[in-house]
C-alpha cells in the first residue's frame, strides 16, 4: 500500500476561503511546489474538501468539479499531482456522513488509490481535518496562516504538528519519513515519536 498525504482544498492550498463561485479560488503561493515533493517522495495526494456552497446554490458540484479538473490539470504542469475531489457539498448544519471530522471521504480516497490510512498524513487548516487524521490512525498537520505561529501547548486540537506555512509542514512530514526509514546497516526502524 501506498502512503497518502490529504490535503484540505479552502485555506490550504487556495485562498479565499469564501467564495461565490469556484473561479474565484487562487492557488496559495509555494503550494504547488510542496505538493510537487510530496508527489517525488512518493505520497499520493488526495483533496478532501467541505464546499457547503454547493448546497447553498451558490454554484453546482458540476461547476466545482469541472474548476478542480482544470486546477488539477495547472498543478500537474509543476509536478504536483492531485487525486479527487472528494467531496462533501453540505451546510454545517445538515445531517451527513461526509462532513469533516467524518473519515468517510478519507477512506473512500484511500480504497480509490490504494492508500494506508495509519500511515497518512492530512495537512488542513481547520480542527475538522485533523481530527479526521486522529479518527483514522494518521497524523495531522494544521495549518494556521494567520496570527502568531501555532504552539505545541495549544489545547484541544488532534493535532500531531502544528505550522504557520505550507513548506514547514512538508519540510516536517519528509523529516519523519527520513527518520522511519529502516537503517541500511542493521534494518532496525529509526521511527521517531510524533
Amino acid at each position: 500500500m501506498r502512503r497518502g498525504v490529504f490535503l484540505d482544498l479552502n485555506g490550504t492550498l487556495v485562498a479565499p476561503i469564501l467564495v461565490e463561485h469556484p473561479s474565484d479560488l487562487r492557488l496559495i503561493d509555494g503550494v504547488a511546489g510542496c505538493v510537487a515533493q510530496l508527489c517525488r517522495a512518493g505520497f499520493v495526494c488526495p483533496v478532501i474538501t467541505v464546499q457547503s456552497r454547493i448546497e447553498k446554490g451558490l454554484f453546482t458540484d458540476r461547476e466545482f468539479r469541472a474548476w478542480f479538473a482544470g486546477f488539477a490539470r495547472d498543478l500537474a504542469t509543476k509536478g504536483a499531482l492531485v487525486v479527487g475531489p472528494y467531496v462533501c457539498p453540505h451546510r454545517f448544519r445538515t445531517p451527513c456522513l461526509c462532513k469533516k471530522p467524518s473519515t468517510l471521504l478519507y477512506e473512500q480516497a484511500a480504497a480509490d488509490h490504494d492508500v494506508d490510512l495509519a500511515g497518512s498524513y492530512v495537512i488542513g487548516d481547520s480542527a475538522g481535518d485533523v481530527e479526521a487524521a486522529a479518527r483514522f490512525g494518521g497524523r495531522g498537520c494544521l495549518l494556521s496562516t494567520e496570527g502568531p505561529a501555532p504552539s505545541a501547548g495549544m489545547p484541544s486540537s488532534s493535532a500531531t504538528y502544528r505550522a504557520r506555512t505550507m513548506p514547514e509542514v512538508v519540510e516536517w512530514i519528509l523529516s519523519q519519513e527520513a527518520a522511519e526509514q529502516p537503517d541500511a546497516a542493521d534494518g532496525a526502524s529509526r521511527r521517531r515519536p510524533a
